[in-house]
């Protein structure tokens, strides 16, 4: 299989000639927070949006950093494998290498960057979904790579036949495995409240801009009720864009096809990405 290209602290190769010191706090703390860009023929979506949210993680955990280098490492490999497919760009910050392991870090530490792009397809598997509770720490607003909770959750919930999870803390829906969470229910479209709980999504937060109030778009506590009571549960995120949940495994919801509201949002959603940006 052909390597992915890379650029691993300023130089880019292929990923597979990359080497990292086993003692890289992303390797053993998991010290690192990072983006994933999307491109639609060739075009990035929300590049700014997305530099933000990582300016913002790496303030959160002190990580000091030019974001305007990670910016034109991303447009290279963008450019590089790109042109007019799509896509997306993964990129990580992490704090830097420790002569030895150690919690606290040494403040004289250069921070490693680590990106690759690679090409998507549309998938056309259903979405099966389980309910489980939240088990991952308390700032799921801060894009860290330390993501051992969702991947405990989500290959149990495969095990058992789901391909996706919907959490919850104390009966009110946070998120889904690696996206966000919108109810559509009569004439409103709801989304758990931005908060410490969830971390809010680019293509959430496109949505609740530009769409908010011509399709009744409303952020509210979404207790788990909703779902039996819902016509329609979909996913948000970079890579899947709206993607509807067809059957959720422990709970009584059914997928009303025919549901015009959300219909009409993602023909809506999707001639947004093609023309804005």
């Amino acid at each position: 299989m052909e390597s992915l290209l890379g650029v691993f602290n300023g130089e880019f190769l292929p990923v597979n000639d990359i080497k990292i010191s086993p003692m890289s706090r992303a390797y053993t703390f998991a010290d690192a927070v990072y983006e994933v860009v999307p491109y639609i023929k060739g075009k990035a979506i929300a590049l700014d949006l997305h530099l933000n949210r990582l300016r913002r993680s790496c303030e959160a955990i002190q990580l000091n950093v030019d974001i305007s280098i990670v910016e034109k490492e991303i447009q290279e490999l963008a450019y590089q494998v790109l042109m007019n497919d799509n896509g997306y760009i993964y990129y990580q910050l992490s704090r830097g290498t420790d002569a030895v392991r150690n919690h606290l870090y040494a403040n004289d530490l250069t921070p490693e960057s680590f990106g690759y792009a690679t090409l998507i397809g549309k998938s056309n598997n259903q979405q099966i979904a389980k309910i489980v509770s939240d088990i991952r720490w308390g700032r799921c607003d801060i894009k860290s790579t330390a993501l051992l909770a969702n991947v405990m959750l989500m290959n149990q919930a495969s095990i058992e036949g789901c391909n996706e999870i919907i959490m919850h803390r104390d009966g009110y829906i946070t998120e889904a495995g690696s996206s966000n969470i919108f109810i559509v229910k009569d004439t409103k479209i709801l989304t758990p409240p931005k908060d410490s709980r969830i971390l809010a999504g680019i293509t959430r937060e496109l949505l609740l801009q530009n769409f908010s109030q011509s399709f009744n778009i409303l952020e509210e506590p979404c207790h788990l009720d909703l779902l039996t009571e819902a016509d329609v549960v979909f996913l948000t995120s970079s890579t899947k864009g709206m993607l509807v949940i067809d059957e959720i495994q422990n709970n009584a919801y059914s997928f009303n096809q025919n549901n015009d509201l959300f219909t009409q949002l993602r023909a809506a959603f999707n001639n947004f990405l093609e023309t804005a940006f």
